[in-house]
């Protein structure tokens, strides 16, 4: 390749700051999931950053200043007036860290939220389609792209055209190396589906990878089972990147509460609120002498009085709501077994087969035990069976007993606790990943000069 404009000022200048330019779905926030995993990568690294992204919403971190948002009205409002689509975001500071995050409700209205949460195929067809006509190749974005002058584009791999799209036309238009990071199952057929939209929509999604894959110098994933498949399908380079933990920060398991105490923190979507439905359950039958173990969970997610009632019975079993992630983690320190659940439903195991929920290094930092409820196919259960760092249960019958044999030995906890600890200390120290990160950035950095 030929010595880029940013190859040079980087090795003209030394101790230039590295750019890196971030194109993601979600909106930069530490206060949830996504945003959080890039807090959790990029925080402390020495380097620039921009966001492009595809969501309502205001950013907060102490990382990123330049933005560029932007979102399905943005796109029909210039199919509508024939305006370009976007708009660029600049803090003088870093965004607030304390503001309250903004909910999609509150552009799109619950009709539109009822179609996102209940994958209604059709709506994400109408979604793309809304974007292929929508005027978001514009100046506007060019600019914004070529002043920034990136000298790497880190880019999540995500099952939309939408997206796929814009890593390509970013990819071209800087001409620099694309380091990407795929953590769910967006190419396989191994899916279960009645609707002949979806399976036309994944046939088109999967021409759409395999065009896409070529741009990427880089890809990261959080599991060996989707390393393989991708490989093989792709030939692509690929490295596991797994959320860090700062390992001086985990509390030791001293004592366990009476009652003991389960905690769940994350989304309850795709089946898994039915799984700790099954829990909530088991709870009751051991509790009917006395309350002796209690299920608190933490979430966003609205709830219908089907769940609640499952969830939130008020002596078993206590339905939150959400907290700020500094809450929940101290919330997380006053338990004694963090939960990891799945859907044991076939439509959600396939959804989920391949993926590992940043929560999972949540719960193995948390100073608690980890519990892991989960079909045995499941990525997250594997790692977590294959590392002897959680209570591990495949089969909901076994639910009870496992929970019945803890109450009456909660010794337990405190083995699990510490075999949680040794698995963070093993392969989830942040300074380590971050080191080694910032190293294959500085590899293909070089390979590109």
């Amino acid at each position: 390749m030929i010595q880029t404009e940013s190859a040079y000022r980087m090795q003209s200048q030394g101790g230039c700051k590295m750019r890196i330019l971030i194109v993601a779905a979600e909106v930069w926030r530490s206060d949830t999931s996504g945003g959080n995993t890039f807090t959790n990568l990029f925080n402390g690294m020495d380097a620039e950053f921009a966001q492009i992204y595809c969501n309502p919403g205001m950013p907060s971190n102490k990382i990123c200043k330049k933005y560029y948002q932007f979102t399905d009205i943005d796109c029909i409002r210039s199919i509508l007036k024939r305006q370009p689509a976007g708009r660029a975001l600049e803090f003088e500071d870093f965004p607030d860290d304390e503001v309250k995050c903004e909910k999609v409700e509150k552009e799109t209205g619950n009709f539109y939220s009822f179609f996102r949460h209940h994958r209604v195929q059709l709506f994400y067809v109408f979604k793309e389609l809304i974007w292929k006509f929508s005027d978001w190749k514009n100046k506007e974005f060019e600019t914004f792209v070529k002043e920034f002058d990136p000298d790497i584009i880190f880019a999540p791999c995500y099952g939309s055209h939408i997206l796929l799209a814009m890593d390509r036309y970013v990819a071209e238009l800087t001409r620099k190396p694309v380091i990407s990071y795929i953590m769910d199952d967006h190419y396989s057929m191994k899916q279960f589906r009645l609707s002949l939209v979806y399976w036309l929509n994944r046939l088109a999604l999967r021409r759409n990878l395999r065009k896409t894959f070529p741009y990427y110098d880089l890809t990261y994933t959080t599991t060996e089972e989707q390393m393989k498949e991708c490989i093989e399908a792709f030939g692509c380079s690929m490295k596991i990147l797994r959320k860090g933990s700062d390992i001086l920060e985990i509390p030791k398991k001293e004592t366990v509460n009476k009652p003991i105490r389960l905690i769940y923190g994350g989304n309850i979507y795709c089946g898994r609120w039915k799984t700790l439905g099954e829990i909530s359950k088991a709870l009751r039958e051991i509790n009917k002498g006395g309350v002796r173990m209690v299920l608190d969970i933490y979430s966003g997610n609205e709830i219908g009085e089907k769940q609640k009632a499952l969830l939130d019975d008020g002596v078993n079993s206590f339905f939150r709501g959400a907290v700020p992630p500094r809450e929940l983690k101290k919330k997380y320190r006053e338990s004694d077994i963090a939960i990891h659940a799945e859907s044991f439903e076939l439509q959600n195991r396939l959804i989920t087969r391949l993926s590992f929920s940043t929560k999972i290094v949540d719960c193995l930092a948390s100073g608690c035990a980890v519990m892991a409820v989960c079909w045995n196919g499941q990525s997250g259960y594997r790692y977590l069976k294959r590392e002897d760092a959680a209570i591990c249960i495949d089969d909901l019958k076994d639910i009870g007993k496992t929970l019945k044999e803890i109450v009456d030995n909660p010794d337990i906890i405190r083995v699990y606790a510490e075999k949680a600890y040794a698995c963070s200390e093993r392969n989830h120290r942040k300074s380590m990943i971050q080191k080694e990160m910032m190293h294959d950035f500085e590899t293909i950095l070089e390979a590109d000069r």
